[in-house]
């Protein structure tokens, strides 16, 4: 390569560089406006590509999100960015990416899930303590499901008052720990005691439909249950979409 074909090249590196940057900084208004024009999730927006802020709404809950993007993840082919979501006492930080094949990224998420956000999965009351949560990773393609799945969570667990039927219960949780993974497209949570024992194990499919299974050994654990099968085996089975309903 010439001298003038290498200062060619620089200049158009320099040129794409200058444009991607000046991208970063188109407002975020904007590009809602432009690409999500029937937008009811996302209000009071701030900032732009590159940095920035909203308050969001999904049903019953509601809360803010911030962003900070993470221009390399180009190098992979994908868009990605730096986020914290923030919805009462819930709170959630990570990395959430968007690749080719439309396929979504979220990896290293870390927070607590906080009560008042469990009750818009399902509307019991439940124990004060939060989900933990620990470098929560996985891939999601919508029609395919889940891939690439790993983290942990911990529940302190506590009393919990919920509706079976037409009758209302409750169950004294004890700790919980939970292995997350996936099986065939699905997302699937091996929860055990803090004895390694099996308690429940729940997935999540590629329509997000929410799966719970309750063995005996957690049942319990309700005053009123007096099942007589072996403690590994599952006695309760439910599905449910992910955002309402209860058991």
């Amino acid at each position: 390569m010439n001298k003038k074909s290498k200062q060619i090249t620089w200049w158009m590196i320099g040129v794409i560089a200058f444009l991607f940057f000046v991208l970063l900084q188109v407002p975020a208004t904007w590009i809602i406006s432009k690409f999500y024009q029937n937008n009811q999730m996302l209000q009071n927006v701030s900032g732009n590509i590159w940095q920035g802020q909203a308050d969001w709404r999904k049903g019953n809950l509601r809360g803010s999100v911030a962003w900070r993007t993470r221009p390399w993840d180009l190098i992979l082919l994908r868009v990605g960015a730096n986020v914290e979501i923030h919805s009462g006492q819930t709170q959630l930080n990570g990395v959430v990416g968007y690749g080719l094949g439309k396929k979504i990224i979220i990896k290293d998420i870390n927070g607590q899930i906080a009560p008042e956000t469990l009750k818009n999965i399902a509307n019991w009351q439940w124990p004060s303590n939060s989900i933990q949560l620990s470098d929560i990773s996985m891939h999601f393609k919508k029609d395919v499901g889940f891939n690439n799945a790993d983290g942990k969570l911990q529940w302190g667990g506590g009393e919990l008052r919920y509706t079976f039927g037409q009758r209302q219960d409750q169950m004294n949780i004890p700790s919980l720990n939970a292995q997350l993974k996936d099986d065939a497209g699905k997302l699937v949570f091996d929860i055990q005691d803090q004895r390694s024992q099996k308690m429940a194990n729940i997935s999540l499919d590629e329509s997000l439909m929410l799966d719970v299974q309750l063995t005996q050994r957690i049942l319990l654990n309700v005053p009123s249950y007096n099942g007589k099968a072996g403690l590994d085996t599952y006695v309760i089975s439910s599905r449910q979409p992910l955002i309402q309903g209860g058991f």
